[in-house]
């Protein structure tokens, strides 16, 4: 076969592997069975033969039968399927990445979405474990919207899989443990993992089929899986460029870390040389960079195959399974060859000649006969148990197989998140964990803008908490309602002796005397619909005395007071700051946890769960709650109260002081002009001098049994009612 005269399905000329890798410095002879040098026309120095006129690795029972053979390419025009130098399909970038350049810079561009770019400098804590799971959870999304999934950190299993049945995505977690550096790689692990989910379903059905039609053993089976895995993650990576190339440099990430990190892995030669041509496919059609010159050497002609095997093999699944097949017998077959001769008959004669040298003068001709006939099958019975040359092979293998399908689906450490990181991602993620950012105008310190949120889950003890409250508190409830909950009420009333409106009856013995005013008016006063707020202080010197419990008992008693009213809407928050997740730091922050709300009802006792804990940025919480309850709320013309239970006094990192009174005064002063009505319940000794700094409308209560009276007179002055 002339290699150079050779034309492709496509017309064009197809040259030797030398040509196909960038290295012509030398060229494999078949006929001299080894490598030589040119001599200047082609032809073996040592033979005469043309290089390319031999060809024993195409027969018609293998690629030539499916595909063409390997084109001639060079390091400007990428490999033979026209990837880019970092052996990743297409790399066109989505809209958003326009105008930037290398992989770190494209991060931001796209995190921007998201609300914000992702750190580098970030601590190990479950909040920004959280953050970046959804992250990646939304790029999972944006691949295919249509396929669902769940994702998770791996902390039980030491891999990076997905699972085809139920969806579930699991990726290394432990590569952003510790820091963000690892962003990009994490988000190629995620996007390789769904496009399995998208694309793999019928591999799995083809490759069941096909063992079971060809009957193949189980190591026959293992080595189908690991043809089959290596070039079904080209394919799916080559799928992701056609609908979202702006992610393929994710990929880029992900095949630079771990094959450049493994790349000795795949270099160096095994000591086995069947499981050393499976070293080269990997690096074949997985980052071909790592083939280096030995290997070219050693295995020129196995690499001239698989590119003929899979030039058309990603085209579309026909040709895939086509590549499958292919590939898989020429393994089988080349196993076969490699596999030691059955010397049985050879180690029998030789055998049986010591034992006649050195006993042949004791043993009758029959018991010779016998030995003999032992020793053949008991020989025969070791070869058998050697099982077939696949078995052989893999039973001399030490683990390498497996680094090999670890290295192909992209391995993770054996360093795994520990079990309580993992549960307490999965609690914070379950409370619906999230995070906003105020405006640098409405905070006093520009690093105090980190706002985040939580949904109260109440445990058994909470509860019964919650259900003591009530209990001890019932007959305030009932004074409360009673006293506050005439708002919402329609109030009718008639105005009588008026010249026009509805004749009156009663007035009708008027006539005779020339009484004119004859008619009343009926009007029907209704109230407007009302979104009522309460905000508790969960800080750490709410712990003093009993104010945690009297802010708690307050809260809980409006609540039940409040809560059946159709004309209102109800939500109770308790916030904190610097303590983002309940388990670390977070200098800046304002921490807030619902206890009741629309997405609440499920959870009607989660305010038995108020609690003590760090700091009191009370002016930021004020202001993050209003916003956040007047964008949820589904009356946009109701009057907005807000009742904040607090000691009195702010006090957070860099929080204190009269420049944390006049920060609260100052947003509740805004938040008065957009319509709210704000009531500060004060505990615990607060000080009317501190209140009134902050609060136009503020009361004292020293124990929960003073607050029906005094509550209910300071809402009917503030509401208007």
């Amino acid at each position: 076969m002339d290699w150079e005269a050779e034309k492709g399905i496509d017309g064009k000329s197809y040259g030797d592997i030398d040509s196909w890798i960038g290295d012509d410095d030398d060229n494999y002879c078949y006929a001299c069975e080894g490598w030589t040098d040119d001599d200047g026309h082609g032809n073996c120095n040592e033979c005469g033969v043309s290089f390319t006129s031999i060809d024993p690795y195409v027969s018609a029972s293998t690629a030539v039968t499916h595909s063409t053979l390997a084109p001639k390419v060079d390091s400007t025009t990428g490999d033979m399927w026209n990837r880019s130098s970092s052996y990743t399909w297409g790399g066109g970038q989505s809209w958003w990445q326009r105008g930037v350049s290398g992989i770190t810079d494209r991060m931001s561009p796209m995190t921007s979405m998201w609300g914000g770019s992702w750190s580098s400098s970030a601590t190990t804590d479950t909040g920004r474990l959280l953050k970046h799971k959804r992250h990646l959870d939304s790029l999972c999304k944006v691949v295919d919207p249509t396929v669902s999934h769940t994702l998770d950190f791996a902390y039980e299993e030491g891999r990076n899989y997905s699972n085809i049945t139920n969806g579930r995505i699991v990726i290394d977690g432990t590569i952003l443990k510790d820091n963000d550096d690892m962003l990009d790689i994490a988000a190629g692990l995620s996007i390789h993992e769904k496009l399995h989910l998208i694309h793999t379903t019928p591999i799995k059905d083809w490759e069941r089929e096909y063992a079971h039609d060809h009957k193949l053993n189980m190591h026959e089976q293992k080595l189908l899986h690991n043809i089959v895995n290596i070039i079904e993650d080209e394919y799916i990576e080559k799928q992701l460029s056609k609908n979202c190339a702006g992610f393929v440099s994710y990929i880029d990430a992900v095949k630079e870390h771990f094959f450049d990190k493994n790349k000795d892995k795949i270099s160096d030669a095994h000591k086995d040389e069947f499981l050393d041509v499976i070293n080269t496919l990997l690096a074949f059609v997985r980052y071909p960079k790592v083939i280096d010159k030995d290997r070219r050497k050693r295995h020129g002609p196995h690499i001239r195959f698989f590119a003929k095997a899979l030039q058309h093999g990603l085209d579309d699944r026909e040709s895939t399974y086509k590549a499958f097949d292919s590939i898989f017998q020429y393994m089988k077959a080349l196993c076969e060859e490699l596999a030691p001769d059955d010397d049985t008959e050879g180690k029998l004669e030789k055998a049986m000649k010591d034992i006649e040298e050195r006993l042949g003068d004791m043993l009758s001709k029959e018991e010779m006969e016998g030995i003999r006939e032992q020793m053949e099958r008991d020989l025969k019975s070791d070869w058998d148990k050697k099982g077939s040359p696949v078995k052989v092979s893999f039973d001399s293998d030490t683990g390498h197989m497996d680094t090999i399908q670890t290295l192909s689906d992209y391995g993770i450490s054996k360093d795994m998140l520990d079990k309580e990181i993992a549960k307490s991602i999965k609690e914070l993620e379950d409370s619906d964990y999230h995070e906003t950012k105020m405006g640098k105008d409405k905070v006093l310190y520009p690093k105090q803008t980190k706002i985040t949120w939580r949904n109260a889950m109440p445990d058994e003890r909470e509860r019964d908490v919650y259900k003591e409250e009530v209990k001890q508190m019932r007959s305030v409830i009932t004074s409360l309602k009673r006293k506050i909950n005439l708002y919402g009420n329609t109030q009718k009333y008639t105005i009588r002796n008026q010249k026009r409106g509805k004749l009156d009856k009663r007035v009708l013995h008027r006539i005779p005397m020339g009484a004119r005013e004859l008619f009343k008016m009926d009007y029907t006063n209704e109230d407007k619909p009302l979104d009522v707020t309460i905000l508790v202080d969960e800080s750490g010197s709410m712990s003093s005395g009993y104010r945690m419990r009297y802010a708690r008992q307050s809260a809980i008693a409006i609540k039940e007071a409040l809560v059946d009213n159709p004309k209102l809407n109800l939500w109770v928050y308790g916030h904190t700051a610097d303590g983002a997740d309940g388990w670390h730091n977070d200098s800046g922050s304002t921490n807030l946890t619902q206890y009741w709300g629309p997405t609440m009802k499920d959870r009607p006792m989660a305010m038995g769960a108020m609690s003590p804990k760090f700091e009191n940025r009370d002016g930021n919480a004020i202001w993050a709650v209003a916003d956040k309850v007047t964008k949820e709320s589904d009356q946009p013309l109701s009057n907005k109260l807000m009742i904040v239970l607090s000691d009195g006094q702010p006090a957070a990192e860099r929080y204190g002081g009269s420049g944390a009174l006049n920060h609260v005064r100052g947003i509740v002063r805004e938040l008065e002009g957009k319509g709210w009505s704000i009531i500060q319940i004060g505990f615990g000794g607060a000080s009317e001098w501190t209140m009134a700094k902050m609060f136009n409308n503020y009361i004292e209560v020293r124990d929960a049994t003073t607050l029906p009276q005094k509550l209910s007179r300071i809402m009917r002055k503030v509401l208007k009612i």
